[in-house]
């Protein structure tokens, strides 16, 4: 038994320290005498090598760097004690990683304990195989894992340990094992009398069904037939039953399994699988606590599988899960709760049933109303998606007057949703508006302005609407006090529609200008611009208030913001033209194209884009097979993963679906009749121009510039230097996740105060959530010749086209000085490699032809081509594998792009991508780019053009 008390007295040591420096010093005097003894002639004991090994461990756990004792670590892997070989393997699966040289010495000792006959030292090498990954090491070792797989000599221990690696194998090579020995295999594991063994089964069978949806057809009956058991015969060892559940976990796996399985040919298998969900829905309702949550997860599932089936599921059994989740909804507990409204809200999306849940609306009301905010959001979602031309009304109403008591983080989504509801089932338009300008009294500033663009628009294809907007827009002005959002659209309908109310009592032009003045001076600078713009269209209507509105002109022409100066000026001149040419330009606005969408159904879209993928995993599961692979914009498909297949294709972003907003509409329209109307876009909120300050001259550009590429293929280096500031970075990647340190040091003798630093990551490309970013804060001063360090933790969630941005700001000697950079976190730097012989690449290269998924560039090369030191580039710096085969003049490499999304087996998403490089006698380059998504395929362009040089 190993006595841990030098381990204990060296982590209360560290406990006990007042700050970090302290921590350091015992850290390095700690290294030292590990390096000390590990460096001494005479032979350590067993206890001297478990003891400095955990101590290594624990001091790189705490995130300090080990440069040596790796070799020490790598030696007890191949002891005799069962001990030592246990911290051995420990040791490597933290302290190395598959891509280190090192690992090659530890390929041989694994090799070995998986041939051994000792089932504990099998079980620690399957379990270091599947903890270490990457290709190369799964190359090496597969034939030895996979035979322990499909031994029957193997224990059941082994069995399991070996099941669960190669499932770890399989996603980064899914041709590891031929689909049919696969098949046949986990037909006898799914049969085992081991339930545990039959776990383990249950999950390779999961990972190879994402990868083989067609191909494992004969393991459906298998399931039903397990699953069976369990339920029906309750066939199951004392050791798991779960508080009279059979073994919860195993039916949750197999009822998942099944949903992924298409329609069955044998019917009786589809009845003997109704039978199983029959008596599992017919269960009754488990009690409160924690240890009632397994059987809650199997009637969920048994639900998710029923509604998976689509339209070939049971109706009565579809009866049975819409009342369990009517039942669901009404519980106190939160997180059943929540279960059952996203399953009901899931219903509906995939079947378009709305009427088997309209019965239980005012459950679902009640929700909205609950403490949990996650409650509250998927009960509005599940409002939305059951609203019809018969509770519209209510519905919306409801979602009207909850939204004064809503808190901030839910009011936007409720406007938007509640604005789509109102315009989509609205029979009398002047409810529409009325509904509307609710919204924007309410919500005010937290009201997006898609929301009274979509409401304009209406009204100008309405004339029968506009007249009836005017007098409503007229009312809603003339309290004191009003939010933006109502100033701006009260100034644009009586701009374009003012006229037509003009004559009636208490409504005349002078009084409109009143109203709109009155508001003026304490609007924000976008809303006064709006209101220039219906001066302006005013001034061209009534010559009884063109003195007011000119005088109003003057005064802003002097005005400190230059679009308010612009605009009063330029309105200014177009009164002294000719009244001719200012009719032409002030025309009313023209009819808005009917077939657009709805800037607000967009704006929507790409809000849900974040929460859109476990709803994916149930919507890609009930389609068809062929139709997973010939969609390939389908959403469905966002989340598969995938390694240089044809399955992984990003879905388009909502905000490249349609960018076209009403604003940018109505500018389009005004152009194309007349380029004069540039100084009437009613819709240009302009911000206001930006504080001067010093930024790069041409020179430091250009070492900026060499300084980026220089950081793209190196650990560490300098993103910035000149007289005031010097900035480097220190990057390391495991990715999907990437740690920089970036360091920023005051170089001049004065200190630099309004010290900023932002970390952009909205210009990136497809995404507004390709990255999970935490952060240090930062101190708002820099004294003279300090430095400080910032820590930056970054996880790649989706494919982006650029890097993020790093914005610093900051006065020195009263200037103010802005710069803004890349930072070196491109697309490559989430690439690891895989090995593929040449027939594969070409095989691949082949398949994932045209659909904008390939990229080429050329380009002559301004020094000499070293195809060497191209060949480390891409290899080395970059991480991918280079291809079986490869000459000087054409290099081919494979690599995998890594990110942390969760596909629907619960794997990281990954893109396979395919890189040939051809250099000609003319000292050039041939690019050419071939990867699953588009976007990943322009980026790597992007960044190689850079690389390559």
């Amino acid at each position: 038994m190993f006595s841990a008390r030098g381990l204990n007295n060296f982590i209360s040591e560290l406990r006990s320290c007042t700050s970090h420096e302290e921590e350091q010093k015992r850290v390095d005097k700690e290294l030292g005498k590990i390096r000390q003894k590990f460096t001494q002639n005479h032979q350590l004991n067993s206890y001297d090598k478990k003891k400095y090994a955990w101590k290594l461990i624990y001091i790189f756990m705490l995130g300090y760097d080990i440069d040596f004792g790796h070799m020490q670590v790598i030696n007890l892997v191949s002891s005799t004690k069962y001990s030592e070989k246990c911290l051995g393997y420990l040791g490597c699966s933290i302290l190395l990683k598959s891509s280190d040289e090192l690992m090659t010495l530890v390929v041989n000792s694994i090799r070995n304990d998986l041939k051994s006959v000792e089932a504990s030292h099998q079980c620690l090498a399957l379990c270091c195989v599947a903890n270490l990954g990457g290709s190369e090491f799964f190359e090496a070792l597969s034939p030895d894992v996979v035979s322990l797989l499909m031994s029957s000599a193997s224990i059941a221990h082994v069995r399991k340990k070996a099941a669960l690696c190669v499932r770890r194998m399989l996603i980064p090579n899914p041709d590891l094992i031929p689909v049919e020995d696969l098949e046949t295999r986990l037909v006898t594991l799914m049969s085992e009398t081991h339930l545990g063994v039959v776990t383990s089964a249950a999950s390779l069978l999961q990972t190879s069904m994402s990868l083989h949806p067609t191909k494992l057809s004969s393991l459906y009956d298998v399931c039903v037939t397990r699953l069976g058991t369990l339920v029906n015969h309750k066939a199951c060892p004392r050791d798991y039953m779960y508080y009279n559940t059979p073994c919860p976990w195993l039916q949750v796996k197999l009822l998942r399994i099944l949903q992924q399985f298409g329609a069955s040919k044998d019917k009786s298998v589809d009845a003997k699988l109704n039978d199983v969900l029959h008596r599992i829905l017919a269960r009754p309702l488990p009690g409160k606590g924690a240890k009632n949550n397994a059987a809650f997860a199997v009637l969920i599932e048994t639900v998710n599988l029923v509604i998976a089936q689509g339209k070939r599921s049971d109706p009565q059994l579809k009866e049975q899960g819409i009342q369990l989740l009517a039942r669901f909804i009404s519980l106190s507990e939160p997180n059943i709760r929540y279960i059952g409204l996203d399953s009901m809200y899931r219903y509906v999306r995939l079947e378009g049933d709305v009427n088997a849940v309209k019965a239980h609306k005012d459950t679902v009301l009640f929700s909205l109303k609950d403490a949990d905010n996650s409650i509250r959001r998927r009960a509005l979602d599940l409002l939305f998606s059951m609203c019809d031309t018969e509770n519209a009304l209510e519905i919306v109403n409801e979602l009207v007057n909850y939204l004064p008591v809503a808190e901030g983080a839910i009011r936007e989504e409720i406007v938007l949703k509640a604005a789509i509801l109102a315009e989509k089932y609205a029979k009398n338009l002047r409810w529409y508006v009325d509904t509307v300008l609710q919204l924007i009294t309410i919500a005010g500033s937290q009201v997006p302005d898609d929301v009274w663009h979509r409401v304009v628009q209406i009204v100008t294809n309405k004339e029968e609407l506009q007249k009836y907007a005017a007098e409503v827009m007229f009312r809603a002005l003339e309290p004191k006090h009003i939010d933006e959002t109502t100033a701006k659209f009260g100034a644009y309908v009586l701009g374009e529609f003012g006229y037509l109310i003009c004559e009636l009592p208490d409504m005349s032009s002078e009084k409109q200008f009143q109203l709109l003045h009155k508001h003026f001076m304490v609007s924000s600078i976008p809303t006064r611009c709006l209101i220039l713009s219906a001066f302006v269209k005013m001034e061209n209507l009534y010559d009884e208030i063109r003195p007011l509105i000119l005088d109003v002109f003057k005064q802003c022409s002097s005005n400190m913001d230059l679009e308010i100066q612009q605009r009063a000026c330029e309105y200014f001149c177009l009164d002294q033209i000719g009244d001719d040419l200012m009719k032409k330009v002030l025309e009313p606005m023209p009819i808005f194209p009917e077939n657009r969408e709805s800037a607000l159904i967009l704006r929507l879209r790409n809000q849900q884009k974040a929460a859109v993928g476990e709803e994916n995993k149930i919507a890609s599961n009930s389609i068809e097979t062929d139709r997973i692979r010939d969609n390939d914009t389908s959403s469905q498909q966002s989340n598969h993963v995938d390694l240089l297949s044809l399955d992984s294709v990003q879905p388009v972003s909502g905000a490249k679906l349609g960018t076209s907003n009403s604003t940018a509409t109505s500018k389009e329209v005004i152009r194309s009749a007349n380029p004069v109307s540039d100084l009437l876009d009613v819709f240009g909120d302009a911000p206001p121009a930006p504080q001067h300050a010093v930024g790069f001259d041409a020179v430091t550009s250009a070492k900026v510039s060499e300084w980026y590429r220089n950081l793209l293929l190196n650990a560490q280096g300098v993103l910035l230097e000149n007289e005031f500031l010097q900035i480097g970075v220190k990057q390391e990647y495991r990715p999907p996740q990437c740690r920089l340190g970036i360091f920023y040091g005051n170089k001049c003798a004065h200190s630099l105060t309004s010290f900023q630093v932002e970390i952009d990551t909205s210009k990136c490309g497809v995404s507004n959530n390709a990255f999970r970013m935490q952060t240090d804060p930062m101190a708002s001063q820099l004294a003279s010749k300090q430095q400080i360090v910032q820590q930056l933790m970054m996880e790649c969630m989706a494919p982006f086209h650029d890097a993020p941005t790093l914005k610093v700001s900051f006065t020195c000697n009263g200037r103010l000085y802005a710069y803004e950079m890349r930072l070196p976190c491109h697309v490559t730097s989430f690439i690891e490699p895989v090995q593929l012989p040449r027939h594969d690449f070409l095989t691949r290269w082949q398949a994932l032809e045209g659909q904008d998924r390939d990229q080429y560039d050329s380009w002559k090369s301004s020094i000499t081509i070293d195809t060497m030191q191209i060949r480390r580039n891409l290899t080395e710096d970059i991480k991918f594998a280079l291809v079986e085969g490869s000459t000087d003049n054409q290099l081919c490499v494979a690599g995998t792009f890594r990110t942390g999304t969760l596909g629907p087996n619960g794997d990281k998403v990954s893109i396979g991508c395919l890189v040939r490089v051809e250099i000609d006698a003319m000292n050039s380059y041939q690019l050419a780019i071939r990867t699953a998504n588009r976007d990943v395929s322009v980026a790597l362009k992007n960044v190689l053009r850079k690389i390559l040089l």
